[in-house]
């Protein structure tokens, strides 16, 4: 039986193709996970969006009964959205693990602060704001920019996000 051997250039033209096959492999499912997260900040819109039509003070304006047919409305909606369901797992060190947790916490702080001192709880949240941007860290709280840099990126980037919800919020809250 006769041995078949490849000469290098041909072991070369096969790693080559599959190397190529790979990359765009590794193209398509970071596309897939961008729109993913997309579509997961789309369905939190939805949801803030409905909130807001619930806690709007034009609904003050209304008769029971048309309250009743917006609330149902907002039902529907909120129940068309719990059958959607996008997870999108980041995978992380321990360390990157910790230092979220550690930034959930300081934002959990803010949020139990808010009710109490809504205007500390907005001086922090512009404080974690700050240290997430190079141009204003001497604003912000080493702590927090210690803590975030050693997130993951996708982490760092939902943060920020998280935060600049937090403080929009805040804002609102403080003008009730």
């Amino acid at each position: 039986m006769k041995k078949f051997v490849m000469d290098d250039d041909g072991q070369q033209r096969s790693k080559q193709y599959l190397t190529t096959m790979l990359d765009h492999a590794e193209m398509l499912i970071e596309n897939i996970r961008k729109e993913a997260l997309k579509m997961s900040e789309d369905l939190e819109i939805v949801y803030n969006s409905v909130e807001d039509v619930r806690n709007s003070k034009l609904l003050d304006h209304l008769s029971d009964v048309d309250k009743e047919d917006i609330n149902e409305f907002a039902n529907r909606i909120i129940d068309r959205c719990e059958t959607v369901n996008i997870n999108v797992l980041t995978t992380r060190s321990d360390s990157q693990q910790n230092c979220l947790e550690e930034i959930n916490t300081m934002i959990d702080r803010i949020v139990n602060t808010l009710r109490e001192d809504p205007d500390n709880a907005k001086a922090m949240c512009q404080a974690y704001i700050a240290s997430c941007s190079p141009l204003e860290n001497e604003l912000g709280c080493k702590v927090f920019e210690t803590a975030v840099l050693g997130c993951t990126l996708d982490d760092q980037k939902r943060i920020i996000k998280r935060l600049q919800g937090l403080l929009d919020y805040i804002t609102e809250f403080k003008d009730k």
